[in-house]
């Protein structure tokens, strides 16, 4: 750019020159002012580039201080409503009159209250994230620890409760005839259903802590109550466990619940990564790479695994055994809810199925 301006700028200034002067004296003067003009240009546009930087810089801070403001705001909303809840359930009515059968129960006669004043009716929990951002360990954390709280308070409702995965439909609380924990992917269904109702927490899941605020304070602007917001810059930090205490917390587990969820959730892990329908895509492509069409580096550990070992050695957890598989609740006693009841050899008989029949993800063993 410096050299065109220098020869198309420079030409007139020069032509005079060249027709007046000697030779040898023209090409030297000839030589200074083209030196001169490009001292002129480069001048010129250092003065404009230095402007330009100046004024990006300017707009850049002030983008900055306002998106860091916003963050704070959004944190300090966020952390005003990780508080627990000062009490859970309105089961008093069902507990009066326990039923056998869950479709008889009379239904609850929640009346709608304030936000603030709402956690004396919390009945219902959903578990929001996007696929991949451990929205699963969350539903199962929040549910598990929700029928510990039954099991103490109510506990003649505990087995009743129905924790359930929703793509989409009606998000409105209705009148329930019993516990509920929903996990849901389906951000435009249940943000436009406006207000979830005062019975209602929403948990959430997200990759980055910022997009956890940002999803919380949308949540809350909507009217929501947010409880817990889970991102996986922080889940890689506390791992798992430092998560599993917050939830017991959030839901007034006694401490001595703690040692058997960790050992609980240490296996349960374990399955969910190298068993069932949702396993890793990594460990998947290394019981057979048909499955997948890009080439993928092996597991770190399920191969190492005796997977029916540790199958087992779930199944004779203190929390496997409290919970009744032929419940609504028993689902979550499963890799993923679309896996079939483990028998101590389910494992070892799926991943069996990959091998030797192709199965890919979601895909069942009565599938094939």
């Amino acid at each position: 750019a410096i050299g065109y301006i220098d020869w198309t700028l420079g030409f007139a200034l020069v032509r005079d020159i060249r027709s007046s002067m000697p030779s040898r004296s023209r090409r030297r003067r000839l030589a200074l002012s083209r030196y001169r003009l490009r001292i002129i240009v480069i001048s010129f546009i250092f003065a404009i580039s230095a402007h330009l930087a100046i004024t990006i810089k300017y707009n850049y801070d002030n983008e900055n201080d306002l998106e860091n403001q916003i963050e704070t705001k959004i944190m300090e909303e966020i952390m005003k409503s990780n508080s627990r809840p000062l009490a859970l359930g309105n089961f008093s009515a069902l507990q009066e009159k326990p039923i056998s059968n869950i479709s008889q129960k009379t239904k609850l006669s929640l009346k709608q209250v304030d936000v603030d004043k709402s956690a004396n009716n919390i009945t219902r929990f959903i578990t929001f994230g996007s696929p991949r951002t451990a929205s699963t360990l969350q539903f199962n954390m929040v549910c598990v620890c929700f029928f510990l709280n039954m099991k103490v308070h109510f506990p003649s409702l505990a087995n009743t409760t129905n924790c359930y995965s929703q793509r989409k439909g009606n998000y409105s609380y209705p009148s329930l005839d019993q516990p509920q924990v929903m996990k849901s992917h389906d951000f435009k269904h249940i943000t436009n259903t406006n207000k979830l109702g005062a019975e209602s927490v929403v948990f959430i899941t997200a990759r980055t802590k910022k997009g956890g605020y940002k999803l919380a304070y949308n949540f809350k602007k909507l009217g929501n109550i947010v409880g817990l917001t889970q991102d996986l810059e922080t889940l890689s930090e506390i791992k798992a466990d430092g998560f599993l205490d917050l939830y017991a917390h959030f839901f007034d587990l006694h401490s001595h619940y703690l040692p058997m969820l960790q050992e609980h959730y240490t296996l349960w892990g374990k399955l969910r990564v190298c068993c069932g329908v949702q396993m890793s895509k990594h460990w998947r492509y290394e019981l057979n790479p048909a499955t997948s069409s890009n080439k993928l580096e092996p597991h770190p550990y399920c191969g190492s695994l005796d997977i029916d070992a540790v199958e087992k050695a779930f199944m004779n957890t203190t929390i496997f055994k409290m919970i009744d598989d032929t419940s609504s609740l028993g689902r979550i006693l499963r890799p993923a809810l679309k896996d079939e009841a483990l028998d101590g050899r389910y494992c070892s008989s799926y991943n069996e199925a990959v091998r030797t029949k192709d199965l890919k993800f979601d895909q069942q063993l009565n599938s094939v």
